[in-house]
């Protein structure tokens, strides 16, 4: 395992010359952390075309390289006013979105001379570590007269004859008005826009999905022409870009973090409860803190997951209060410490948190998310907490060193092609379709927490790399309220299964193909042949009966009827089965007919009995938890191995002490932690404080 990286935003103040600055690294190098982000904002630093003013960035790298503190600079892509005028001159208007539209070319010429006067200027600055092209990238679909020809290409690279592209979008046209061109010739910029604007009578239609695939992969396409404009100047350097949040639908920003990770070096991700772990339906009180532990995880995992075997952080770590956004929250000491020891636990590079000291001035977030005291920059029991953690990291260096997070054997799968669905449905409908496109990453979620208290170690993979083959490396793979799955997913899914692999599904599975129509038989593509079985029915159950089971789970919205081929009934309902097991090749797949994970995640009580039977089916896989640990439910883990001793990150989800029973999967000449020894074997009872996370040490 590479240095574990923790360190902070820092704002550079305009007004600090540099004394102050350098006064400021040394305060962060004596909290334990060994590296800070910058911004260098393209506003501040060309306040007139061809005019740039670098000189607060160097006051910044000298303080840096004198205090030994790595920097990762990051590109602030917010257009100068004078570029600003020039496009509303042209009648180019972006000012509603985040950031530009990249594909102009009167936007991406200036930037791209603005990124490389920065990166010939710093590229050979010894503290310079990372190039963060792109804060919290979003690439809100655009439909300028550029990115529709974008579109235009896109669309004939993957319909490359007008029937394939017929066949693809026009499904029931006599019922649903679907425009499409007669031949490849017209299908330009031009009537695109046209069709966008007539074509669809307010109906979701094949193109629209079309468009959202699309700007998938034209963010993607964006980051890379951000990397080789840097990768041409400075091939030595890391780069990175930090989406800006785990939870929701990322559609939102256009981003598929697992296309843009491939041409990044690096990636990670903006963590903010205040933000992202509330439920905006509910008081924050409701919120449990456990829930909000394993919402932490998430974030972790799903990083990591999208990093596909490439270093993965924590780009931004909530760091201190929040008074001026809808939850006033501050995030305690304890859960510092459990995210940043659970980042060292699974894997991750590094935590930076935001911020090392507040803003001072602007009225949003001003004095907000403070590690240390935002008024003079004082030590705070956050900043403590941090200091504490990175002394305990810089004690375990070597062992830490010769570690890593072993490969997790279960898959979860969280699908953009149904997250894809699920936002076009709140968009066209959003009077009717509350809350519908989180739907999908809410049941991923719900699957997450059932196998996450059970400690058991998950990945998450998406359709990049599902088609490329991945799902050979893992024993089993979960499909959390898929809809839609692709006739490419599907192959890869059978494949898996008839070579021994094993599957458990739920929700209205794969019922919805490629294009969004509907199939003859559900599961579609002939999931139903792997499955054994297939719907007969699908009924909604909310005023029918909401408690409604299905086997051991608790079952949620809605119930689906399945008529078994060559599958066995596990459960069933007055009207037919409702769990299906069925033996396929090696392998093996249960098939349950409720929104069973979505449930996990949407009721507000839990239901242990519905847990513990979503876990059941991996560990009758063979899949091992990370460690036994009584009592049941109460303590959390991370795992990394070394060829001499193993690390164990252990915590507690309660909020009162207790006393933790390990078994271990093999026994230990010696076991550590916080300096102390404790028997060595292969069971341990550790006292862990109200809701304490702490590193054990197991040597061989």
């Amino acid at each position: 395992m590479k240095e574990f990286m923790l360190g902070a935003m820092y704002w550079l103040n305009p007004k600090y010359g540099a004394r102050e600055v350098e006064e400021d690294l040394r305060k962060i190098c004596d909290n334990g952390f060994n590296i800070i982000r910058s911004f260098i904002w393209w506003e501040q630093v060309e306040p007139q075309r061809g005019i740039r003013d670098f000189r607060q960035h160097d006051i910044l790298f000298e303080a840096a390289d004198k205090t030994g503190l790595r920097v990762m600079e990051t590109f602030g892509l917010y257009l100068p006013l004078w570029l600003q005028k020039l496009l509303l001159s042209k009648g180019i208007d972006d000012r509603s979105r985040r950031y530009p539209c990249f594909d102009r070319p009167e936007v991406a010429e200036p930037m791209e001379e603005f990124i490389r006067s920065a990166v010939e200027r710093y590229r050979n600055a010894p503290a310079l570590a990372i190039w963060n092209l792109w804060n919290e990238p979003t690439n809100r679909p655009c439909r300028c007269p550029a990115t529709l020809i974008r579109f235009a290409d896109w669309l004939k690279r993957k319909y490359p004859t007008i029937d394939a592209l017929r066949a693809a979008w026009l499904a029931e046209a006599q019922v649903f008005t679907t425009l499409c061109p007669e031949s490849m010739e017209e299908l330009t910029a031009e009537w695109i826009a046209d069709a966008f604007e007539f074509g669809s009578r307010g109906r979701i239609s094949p193109m629209e999905y079309d468009w959202y695939s699309f700007t998938l992969d034209n963010t993607a396409a964006q980051m890379k022409w951000l990397n080789d404009i840097v990768k041409s100047i400075d091939p030595l350097h890391e780069t990175h870009a930090n989406p800006d949040k785990a939870f929701f639908n990322s559609l939102h920003a256009g981003l598929d973090e697992w296309k843009i990770a491939r041409v990044l070096d690096s990636i990670s991700v903006s963590v903010h409860p205040s933000h992202h772990f509330f439920d905006w339906k509910k008081p924050p009180e409701s919120a449990s803190m456990e829930d909000f532990r394993q919402r932490y995880l998430f974030c972790i995992d799903q990083v990591r997951s999208w990093a596909q075997g490439k270093d993965a952080w924590i780009g931004e770590l909530q760091a201190g209060t929040t008074c001026y956004h809808r939850h006033h929250y501050t995030p305690s000491p304890e859960e510092i410490l459990h995210t940043l020891y659970h980042a060292v636990g699974r894997g991750l590079r590094g935590v930076l948190f935001w911020e090392w000291q507040a803003w001072k001035s602007s009225l949003m977030e001003v004095g907000e998310f403070s590690l240390r005291r935002a008024q003079d920059g004082a030590p705070t029991p956050r900043s403590e907490a941090a200091k504490a953690f990175a002394a305990d990291i810089a004690a375990h260096a070597a062992v830490l060193a010769q570690a890593h997070f072993p490969e997790p054997e279960i898959a979860i799968f969280c699908s953009k092609d149904t997250s894809k669905y699920k936002i076009m449905e709140e968009l066209a409908k959003p009077h009717i379709a509350d809350s519908i496109e989180s739907e999908h990453l809410d049941a991923v979620y719900g699957c997450y927490k059932a196998l996450n208290a059970a400690n058991l170690a998950v990945r998450f993979i998406s359709e990049v790399e599902m088609e490329e083959g991945v799902l050979e490396r893992f024993r089993v793979l979960y499909l959390p309220h898929v809809e839609l799955l692709s006739a490419k997913s599907v192959e890869r899914i059978r494949e898996f299964v008839w070579n021994g692999g094993k599957v458990w599904a739920d929700g209205r599975c794969g019922w919805l193909d490629e294009h969004i129509h509907l199939h003859d038989a559900i599961p579609g593509h002939g999931l139903s042949d792997v499955f054994g079985c297939r719907e007969a029915d699908f009924v909604a159950m909310t005023l029918r009966d909401p408690e409604f089971r299905v086997g051991n789970m608790r079952g949620f919205r809605h119930l689906q009827y399945l008529e078994t081929t060559t599958g066995s009934v596990e459960a069933e309902a007055p009207d037919g089965a409702t769990v299906v097991r069925n033996r396929y090749g090696k392998g093996e797949t249960l098939l349950v007919g409720s929104l069973v994970t979505l449930g996990i995640r949407r009721r507000t009580e839990s239901d242990p009995a519905t847990w513990t039977e979503v876990a059941e089916f991996a560990r009758n896989a063979g899949i091992q938890p990370m460690v036994n640990a009584l009592p049941a439910g109460a303590v959390e883990c991370s795992v990394l191995n070394g060829p001499e001793a193993d690390v164990f990150i252990l915590g507690n989800r309660r909020a009162v002490p207790i006393t933790a029973g390990l078994k271990f999967q093999r026994s230990y000449r010696r076991l550590e932690s916080g300096g102390n020894d404790f028997p060595a074997g292969a069971e341990l009872s550790l006292p862990l404080g109200a809701q304490e996370t702490r590193m054990l040490v197991g040597w061989k």
